[in-house]
C-alpha cells in the first residue's frame, strides 16, 4: 500500500513576518525582564522613553504570536483532515481485499505447519506418558469390570440402581461423590454407601508392571496422532487454496482505490512536512 513515508515533500515555510514560537517566547521573556528592570530602578528621565517603545514591541510581538498560533492551527487541521482521509481509504481497501482475514488465515496456516513439524516429539511424549499413567489406566480398566447392577450395596435396590444408570453410573469406574449426589434420592447416607462399595473394589486392585503399556495402548496413541496429522494436513491444504484465491481476487477489488490512496498518502506527507516547519 502507498505510505506517506514513500514521499519526501518540502513543507511551505512560515509566512514572512511570522516568528517561530520559541523565538516569540524568548522575545517576550526579554521584554518582561527589561520592563521590570526599568520600573524597579531609579533611571534618568531620558530612559523613560523606552517604556512606550517596549510596550509597542510587546504589542507587535503579541499580534505576531496570534498570527503564528492561527497558522499552526490551520496546518494542524489540514494534517488531521489528510490523516482521516488516508486512514479511511486504508480501511476500505482492507475490508474489500479481506486483508485482516488473509493475515489471520496465514497465521493459522503457519501455526499448523509448526504443529505438524512438532508431531513426532508430541508422539514421543504421549508414548512416554503411557508409563506415567499406567497404574491409573489399569485401575480404571479394573473398576470397569464391577457393575452396580450385580453389586450388593446397602440401601441401593433395583430402582435406585436404575436411577444411577440413567445418570451414566454403571460401574465402579463411573462413581464419584459429586456424580452420585446429583441422582434423585441419593443423600449423604446412600452416596457414602456407593462410595464405600467403590473403595472395596479398589482395595482388590493389584498393579501389574509387566502390563504397564500394552500393544493396544501404544496403538491407540499412534492412531490418535495419525488422525491429528491427517486433520492438520487437510486443513492446511484448504487454507493454502483459500490464500491463493485471495491473492488472485484481491487486486481486482482494491485496484480502483489505489490511485486515490496514493494521492491521499502524498497529501498526508505534505501536510506533515508543513506542520513540522512550525
Amino acid at each position: 500500500l502507498p505510505l506517506p513515508d514513500h514521499f519526501q515533500p518540502t513543507g511551505r515555510p512560515l509566512p514572512l513576518g511570522l516568528l517561530r514560537r520559541e523565538y516569540i517566547i524568548l522575545i517576550e521573556i526579554a521584554l518582561s525582564a527589561l520592563s521590570l528592570l526599568l520600573c524597579g530602578l531609579q533611571v534618568e528621565p531620558r530612559y523613560i522613553i523606552l517604556v512606550p517603545v517596549l510596550a509597542a514591541i510587546w504589542i507587535i510581538g503579541s499580534l505576531t504570536s496570534k498570527a503564528y498560533k492561527a497558522e499552526i492551527q490551520q496546518r494542524r487541521e489540514a494534517f488531521n483532515r489528510a490523516k482521516m482521509d488516508y486512514d479511511h481509504l486504508v480501511s476500505q481497501i482492507q475490508r474489500l481485499g479481506g486483508l485482516e482475514g488473509f493475515i489471520a488465515k496465514r497465521a493459522m496456516i503457519e501455526k499448523m505447519k509448526d504443529e505438524i513439524l512438532g508431531l513426532p516429539e508430541e508422539e514421543k511424549r504421549a508414548l512416554a506418558a503411557l508409563h506415567d499413567t499406567a497404574r491409573e489406566r489399569q485401575k480404571q480398566k479394573f473398576l470397569e469390570g464391577f457393575f452396580i447392577d450385580v453389586a450388593s450395596i446397602p440401601g441401593v435396590g433395583p430402582a435406585r440402581k436404575a436411577a444411577l444408570r440413567s445418570f451414566g453410573i454403571e460401574t465402579a469406574a463411573d462413581v464419584t461423590r459429586r456424580g452420585v449426589k446429583q441422582v434423585k434420592g441419593f443423600g449423604d447416607h446412600l452416596t457414602q454407601a456407593v462410595i464405600d462399595w467403590k473403595a472395596s473394589c479398589e482395595r482388590r486392585f493389584v498393579f501389574r508392571p509387566n502390563e504397564a503399556v500394552t500393544p493396544a495402548d501404544r496403538q491407540a496413541v499412534l492412531t490418535k496422532m495419525a488422525a491429528k496429522r491427517h486433520r492438520l494436513e487437510s486443513t492446511l491444504t484448504v487454507g493454502a487454496t483459500e490464500l491463493q484465491r485471495f491473492r488472485l481476487q484481491a487486486p481486482a477489488r482494491t485496484m480502483p482505490l489505489m490511485e486515490p490512496l496514493r494521492q491521499a498518502a502524498e497529501k498526508l506527507a505534505q501536510a506533515q512536512a508543513e506542520l513540522s516547519r512550525c
